[in-house]
């Protein structure tokens, strides 16, 4: 097939200056994207634009805080380009500690930066998204959000913008704007220290490099590509759409402590998993579940119980 181009759309990458963050902006702008790097480091930002326009392509440096200065980050593609078609929300740092040994001041640095700046850089993008008629919003979550042991700021704000991203998908849609979440594993300079086992770091420099997850956000990215809505865990070759899930459902006789814990083992018992894309999806198969005669009240497909 033909070479994915972008045509001097532009696309704003969040922590660009190492990383994943510097694959999703090199492969952008390699594909004609015009693209704003931001990183609070600006030397590291910087580096990833002399990259992109030694290779012919084109690119600034953005350095303002994504927490802060969302705003001023949105404005630099404005002001550099005119416009605004894509933002890669991948910015994150990540700290490991006992939860409640962490000091209460870094815990909560590392779920602003990671949760946070997101929001705020999504905020203040919406409305250019949305004037692009081929808006695209694509951010950065990890399997993290199942929970990390010793990682809970960072495992906290990944499962944050799994939630918000589902609940954004169809007001997205409503708007014109393509939604979706990633959950990359790479090797990277933030992966290095997470790994130590060298079996696992040989097996991720191998098969995990980062610039695999860019390809695939690169195609999310595109203007022709219809793919979008879900979360898609990615690494290397292999992509997986990714849901919560629930085990089968039970029923008691009676709501009472005491009737739950004699039916606890039947609860526990492994079964047959319903996906679950979303709250309504949710609420749905529990109130068809104790009311059948619900069912054809409402659809399968229904994005948003709440609005019916």
């Amino acid at each position: 097939m033909s070479e994915l181009r972008f045509n001097g759309r532009v696309a704003i990458v969040t922590g660009a200056g190492q990383g994943m963050g510097r694959e999703h902006a090199i492969m952008l702008a390699s594909r004609g994207a015009r693209v704003v790097a931001n990183d609070i480091n600006a030397e590291r930002a910087g580096e990833t634009v002399t990259l992109i326009t030694d290779a012919g392509g084109t690119a600034v440096v953005d350095s303002h805080d994504i927490v802060e200065e969302a705003a001023q980050v949105v404005q630099t593609a404005i002001e550099s380009f005119g416009g605004l078609d894509i933002v890669i929300n991948n910015a994150g740092i990540n700290r490991f500690g006992l939860f409640w040994e962490m000091d209460s001041e870094v815990w909560w640095r590392v779920f602003n930066t990671s949760f946070r700046g997101l929001v705020e850089v999504s905020r203040a993008a919406m409305p250019h998204l949305i004037t692009s008629g081929t808006g695209r919003l694509i951010n950065v979550s990890s399997n993290a959000l199942m929970g990390a042991p010793h990682d809970t700021a960072y495992s906290a704000a990944k499962a944050a913008i799994w939630g918000f991203g589902n609940a954004l998908i169809p007001e997205g849609r409503q708007a014109g704007v393509q939604i979706s979440t990633i959950l990359p594993v790479a090797w990277t300079p933030m992966t290095e220290d997470a790994f130590p086992n060298p079996a696992i770091q040989k097996v991720m420099q191998e098969k995990f490099p980062a610039d695999a997850v860019a390809a695939f956000a690169t195609w999310l990215a595109h203007q022709d590509t219809t793919v979008y809505g879900e979360a898609f865990e990615i690494g290397g070759v292999s992509a997986a759409r990714t849901v919560i899930t629930a085990m089968p459902r039970i029923t008691v006789p009676d709501t009472t402590p005491e009737v739950w814990a004699k039916n606890a083992e039947t609860l526990m018992q492994e079964g047959a998993l319903s996906p679950l894309r979303s709250a309504s999806e949710s609420f749905r198969e529990q109130l068809v579940f104790l009311a059948p005669e619900m069912e054809s009240e409402i659809p399968a497909d229904a994005a948003d119980l709440s609005t019916k």
